[in-house]
């Protein structure tokens, strides 16, 4: 596999890095948190927080790792179909949505359950989701006729497809933290621990998003090198945002020094401050606010 030569061995140094530094940060950060997901995630009943949580962990870290396998197979002048290579590069803009769509669902739904099941807020969600989608993949069909791949883009820079992805997630998680001001601005959750972890929470996954996401779409835009090491903090950063967004949410009761209680039931629950003290109930039939 012929591979451009303007690649300089400096180049190729400075991406293998950066790239590695990614993957470092990931692993760091599970190394700080095992403990807290064995406490919180593991010992907890089989519910769909539980498998989110896990998608979130370990899905963006495989393909953290599978591409940098890939990549340092065809630095090293290994045999891989030209096509599967191609395809692979190109179905990175999916595998992101995915990866985004399994943050969106926690955040989606503590604003759900913020708004007391409201079906339009439901509704409305459901269809940012289905519109987020769509974009990404008008992205696919009209980059991918214009697509010239070289093996070499591995390592360098990412498909053009990742604009329509960071545009459309950065319209999604504007509209999430907006829902989320605007219902703890009414009063109900004013100056309780709950509403100010939501804010929290929420304010700093926006930062932390549209600076990844930003940076994505100029890489994507103007083909610089490096966009696909911006990739893989991308996709560190959705793995770490979500696992945290759900730990600390499941942490909150301990940090309080209250009990919450966990129902062996099929329905959803919510876990809700109480605005006469501190106290913690479980209100039935409600969404699980993770």
């Amino acid at each position: 596999m012929v591979l451009d030569p303007s690649l300089n061995s400096q180049l190729l140094f400075d991406l293998h890095k950066t790239a590695v530094a990614a993957l470092a940060f990931y692993v760091w950060e599970y190394l700080i948190t095992f403990d807290d997901e064995v406490r919180y995630i593991w010992t907890k009943p089989r519910k769909w927080v539980k498998f989110v949580f896990v998608f979130l962990r370990y899905f963006p870290f495989a393909l953290i790792l599978s591409n940098r396998i890939l990549t340092d197979k065809v630095f090293n002048g290994a045999t891989i179909s030209y096509a599967a290579l191609r395809a692979w590069y190109v179905a990175q803009v999916a595998v992101a949505h995915l990866a985004m769509t399994g943050v969106e669902i926690i955040m989606m739904t503590r604003v759900y359950a913020l708004y007391r099941n409201n079906r339009w807020i439901g509704w409305g969600f459901v269809l940012l989701w289905i519109a987020e989608t769509v974009v990404v993949l008008v992205g696919l069909f009209v980059t991918l006729p214009g697509l010239h791949f070289k093996p070499e883009l591995m390592a360098t820079s990412v498909p053009h497809s990742f604009a329509y992805l960071a545009i459309s997630a950065l319209v999604s998680q504007a509209i999430i933290l907006g829902l989320t001001v605007y219902r703890y601005r009414a009063g109900e959750w004013a100056g309780t621990s709950l509403g100010t972890l939501l804010i929290r929470d929420g304010s700093m996954v926006y930062v932390a998003f549209a600076a990844t996401t930003a940076s994505a779409c100029i890489y994507s835009l103007l083909s610089l090198n490096f966009g696909m090491t911006e990739y893989a903090w991308y996709l560190s950063c959705i793995s770490i945002s979500g696992c945290r967004l759900i730990i600390n949410m499941q942490r909150l009761p301990n940090d309080r020094g209250s009990q919450s209680t966990i129902l062996d039931t099929s329905e959803l629950e919510l876990t809700e401050l109480a605005h006469n003290g501190d106290a913690y109930s479980t209100l039935r039939g409600e969404p699980e606010l993770v």
